[in-house]
């Protein structure tokens, strides 16, 4: 877990600051008609025009400034021309900001679940849902906290309503999108694992959350199973069972007493 300095927390805080500016665009122009490729110009331009680059573009050879995850995807939807939002989708849109660009840059990253016109009750619980685990894991949190506390809230507010996602993370964030540790948005202790990744998750318990770090907590919800597959895609990850699925996530600055949310 690496700490910052001042001046790299504060290019944290307008590459934040640039990330919320995105999201409020995105967010004016989400409807039913819109392609998510469409989204995903109007978010890269925006990010570029403020200073900033998009963190996800050419990461590990993905094409994108933002992931688009319509109804059962719940992560890494790659935009398309052809994916157009309809009334009663709801779409979860994750993006990463470097600011400023370059070697020098630090990095933030977020998401953020949008219903697109009148949506379900069930969709509208499962977004409220997530957000709310964000809200719970991060009441009074603050450094010398273990890592695993956060997944432990998260699972004790959830209650078996909804599968949560336990192969992928949130994670440490700085000079690059994705650091250590791993933050996992169940409870370590009481998750059936096996082999090496049991092993490794439950090293999280003993890891202590530092002053002047930054991570990023992002419940992925669904609505059935907690089991997903990737698509034929290569990238995005849908549920199993074909049902909804949300994610929220913020990137936050560790301190003493508390934390900074800085998107």
């Amino acid at each position: 877990m690496k700490s910052y300095s001042g001046k790299q927390l504060d290019n944290m805080r307008a590459s934040g600051k640039i990330l919320r500016g995105a999201f409020e665009l995105l967010e004016n122009n989400i409807r039913a008609g819109v392609t998510t490729l469409e989204l995903d110009k109007i978010a890269e331009k925006f990010i570029r025009s403020r200073g900033g680059e998009p963190c996800f573009k050419n990461y590990n050879g993905y094409g994108f400034t933002i992931c688009a995850s319509v109804n059962e995807a719940s992560i890494h939807g790659i935009p398309r021309k052809d994916k157009i939002l309809k009334d009663g989708d709801i779409i979860s849109i994750d993006c990463g900001v470097r600011y400023p660009k370059g070697r020098n840059g630090m990095c933030t990253d977020a998401a953020r679940t949008f219903a697109i016109g009148k949506i379900s009750n069930e969709a509208r619980k499962l977004i409220e849902t997530c957000e709310n685990c964000f809200e719970v894991a991060t009441k009074n949190l603050k450094a010398g906290d273990k890592v695993s506390v956060i997944g432990e809230k998260i699972e004790a507010l959830i209650g078996g309503r909804y599968g949560i996602i336990d192969t992928y993370f949130g994670h440490g964030i700085g000079e690059k999108v994705h650091e250590d540790p791993l933050i996992p948005n169940f409870d370590v202790r009481k998750a059936i694992l096996y082999g090496d990744k049991r092993e490794k998750l439950l090293k999280l318990v003993d890891i202590e959350l530092a002053q002047n770090t930054a991570i990023c907590i992002e419940p992925m919800i669904n609505c059935g199973t907690k089991k997903v597959k990737t698509a034929k895609d290569g990238w995005t990850v849908i549920t199993e069972d074909g049902r909804l699925a949300a994610h929220y996530e913020n990137t936050l600055i560790i301190h003493k007493d508390g934390i900074e949310i800085v998107t």
